[in-house]
């Protein structure tokens, strides 16, 4: 009986857990929820709201770049091409990333040489330091090697961000591949370099994907260094060109800006990052409280 009286005082935090999760939800969910009905409302506004009906007019005019319209001169689309200024940029930065990665990675997991420690600390350290803080002197660099309003140059740009966390990732999984894998394969004929093609990297598979997978989000994520770099409209990523909308319509709150098709592009701008997931969640899956299965 005391046991229960004492069950009963004791205060219940169920009740309130249960509340900051709902609260949380909310805060994370609404402007999702905003954003896919905004794309195909028939009269879209700033606000949640039920959607009086239903059209996809606003995809079929971001995807036919149809300029969106607002309270001032109406602001072209360049959809097309900002699509494929952002793949090549991710793309780029994937390329980059996965082979400097694995590279490193593996040198630093089987290699033994003076000054290792120091290195891998100065490594990890430069992933830390905060982009703005460098933002001077990196913009004075890329406008000596010819960056500026260069796709190429900007995935380089962002790959050198993103670079040393990854570094550090697949050195992880190196670590966790026993070397008798390696020797194995000398014994079988196999040299140092095509051990790691053919035996190493295909049993890293899971720590590439995660690599590839983080690397292509940085690079389609990437703004700002494409807004410091990039002069030309029709180069913008399409991080950028979602901004440039909101630029070519001020107004207060940005009440003036066509939501409808400027929604539409946030949707589409999001389907490629999905897509990716979902090919490789398989891959991501396999990785299990960062241990490696060996087959």
């Amino acid at each position: 009986m005391s046991s229960v009286l004492k069950k009963i005082g004791e205060p219940s935090y169920t009740l309130l857990e249960y509340v900051v999760l709902i609260t949380l939800m909310i805060y994370v969910l609404t402007p999702l929820l905003w954003l896919l009905e905004t794309s195909v409302n028939t009269d879209p506004t700033p606000y949640l709201s039920i959607p009086k009906g239903i059209t996809i007019d606003h995809f079929i005019a971001v995807l036919t770049n149809r300029p969106i319209t607002g309270g001032y001169a109406a602001h072209p689309v360049y959809m097309t091409r900002w699509i494929m200024n952002s793949l090549i940029i991710s793309g780029t930065t994937v390329i980059i990333v996965v082979m400097l990665a694995a590279l490193s990675g593996y040198s630093l997991s089987r290699l033994r040489f003076k000054g290792k420690n120091l290195l891998m600390t100065l490594i990890l350290l430069s992933g830390f330091m905060p982009r703005m803080a460098m933002i001077l002197p990196l913009f004075k660099l890329c406008r000596t090697l010819g960056f500026v309003d260069n796709l190429i140059g900007i995935a380089i740009v962002v790959s050198s961000g993103t670079l040393p966390t990854q570094i550090w990732i697949l050195k992880g999984f190196f670590d966790q591949l026993p070397r008798d894998l390696e020797e194995q394969a000398w014994i079988c004929g196999c040299d140092r370099i095509s051990a790691v093609f053919r035996v190493i990297l295909p049993n890293v598979g899971p720590g590439l994907a995660v690599v590839a997978f983080m690397s292509f989000l940085s690079g389609w994520g990437a703004f700002t260094v494409p807004l410091i770099l990039i002069r030309r409209e029709y180069l913008f990523p399409i991080s950028l060109g979602i901004a440039s909308v909101f630029i070519h319509n001020p107004g207060e709150i940005g009440l003036v800006v066509d939501y409808g098709p400027t929604c539409a592009l946030a949707v589409l701008y999001a389907v490629p990052s999905i897509a990716l997931y979902i090919l490789l969640r398989e891959r991501l899956m396999e990785i299990r409280l960062a241990r490696l299965e060996v087959r």
